[in-house]
């Protein structure tokens, strides 16, 4: 809308212009003998003087036009930026929990720090330290994640590390619960889960996908300069793991690669 306004107030400063210049034509009657021309002369340079300031008007309004024009050009290619990054978000989501419906492991990104394989604990069941009252829990929270019940299984997961601080499926918990932050687009909290996991649990295979979520939401931010920080993070430390593809693929995304 601003930017229909100032072309339209461009186009009225441009008709002024033509009706000031016709107002601007010396009158060619000699009134009052030689003398009678210096009013006309005087008339004549008012309305030269009047032509110039609004010549100067319609010079900075389609200035403004221009500077606006680039600032649309920039807000849209962000736009595109974040959906692109909706998307990946959805798509990475989809994909893990697909995988552990069809009985994969379930780390997807998140694999081992060195290479190792995946714990493949994400539903529980290799969980052999915590008793079945815990696994439980656990479950209770990753099957609400599952079903897309994101505020329930937020609240599930947020109860089980509050009251399961340090298990073997406690590292899982904080990381699901991003994810589900996550998909809600509740970045702040998000990216506090995926710390938790990255400094409290720092021997985790969830640790690289933490990062590489870190990263995304970062780059979501407009933070670029971490974004692309912690993006090499997972590429240098993590080698081998999936998330170190997916963090080269963002980076040149950003303009790194």
């Amino acid at each position: 809308m601003m930017r229909n306004a100032l072309i339209t107030t461009t186009l009225a400063a441009t008709v002024a212009l033509s009706a000031a210049g016709l107002a601007a034509s010396p009158a060619r009657a000699d009134v009052g003998g030689s003398g009678g021309h210096q009013p006309l002369l005087l008339a004549q340079n008012d309305n030269g003087s009047n032509l110039f300031s609004l010549y100067q008007q319609i010079q900075q309004l389609q200035q403004q036009v221009r500077d606006l024009n680039g600032k649309v050009d920039t807000l849209q290619y962000k736009l595109k930026q974040n959906e692109k990054g909706q998307r990946d978000l959805y798509q990475n989501l989809d994909k893990r929990l697909s995988k552990l419906e069809n009985g994969g492991a379930g780390n997807g990104a998140a694999g081992g720090g060195n290479g190792a394989a995946a714990t493949g604990n994400d539903d529980g069941s290799n969980a052999s330290d915590v008793d079945s009252a815990t696994q439980a829990a656990y479950l209770d929270g990753f099957n609400k994640l599952k079903n897309g019940q994101y505020d329930a299984a937020i609240a599930a997961f947020k109860q089980f590390v509050s009251q399961h601080p340090d298990t073997s499926l406690t590292d899982n918990a904080w990381y699901w619960l991003g994810e589900a932050y996550y998909v809600q687009q509740n970045l702040d909290a998000s990216e506090q889960a995926f710390e938790t996991v990255v400094n409290k649990f720092g021997n985790s295979s969830k640790v690289p996908a933490s990062l590489y979520k870190i990263g995304l939401i970062e780059a979501a931010q407009n933070h670029t300069d971490n974004a692309k920080s912690t993006l090499q993070r997972v590429i240098d430390q993590y080698p081998n793991s999936d998330s170190a593809g997916l963090a080269k693929q963002k980076l040149q995304s950003l303009g790194n690669g």
